[in-house]
């Protein structure tokens, strides 16, 4: 296996996904991340949505060198997910009373809409 495909796998099973839901999330085979992953491939073509999907620094992913979180993009979002668990998880990580505002806020514009 190559260091590259080790920190592919890591990563993927640090978040609990099969080959299929990473190769899912970064728009690719399934045959490229078992490749990828066993050393028998070196597409880097496909490192860049694979290091979006799991959310880590493409030259980390590649090299093993540098940051391993990517950098944030300074867009004024408040979260970004491509899912609700990842929705879930990144709400989970701002606190409590940023999860008991946003329930507040939900029912509000509930209460609005009926």
């Amino acid at each position: 296996m190559s260091a590259l495909g080790t920190r592919i796998k890591a990563e993927r099973e640090r978040r609990g996904w099969s080959q299929a839901a990473l190769a899912q999330r970064a728009g690719i085979s399934q045959t490229t991340v078992a490749d990828l992953e066993r050393g028998t491939s070196a597409a880097t073509t496909k490192l860049i949505p694979i290091a979006r999907a799991l959310k880590v620094n493409p030259n980390w992913l590649e090299t093993g060198q540098g940051p391993r979180d990517t950098i944030p993009s300074g867009d004024g979002r408040y979260v970004c997910a491509d899912t609700p668990e990842e929705l879930a998880e990144q709400l989970l990580a701002k606190g409590n009373d940023d999860i008991a505002h946003l329930w507040q806020l939900i029912l509000t514009l509930k209460d609005r809409q009926n």
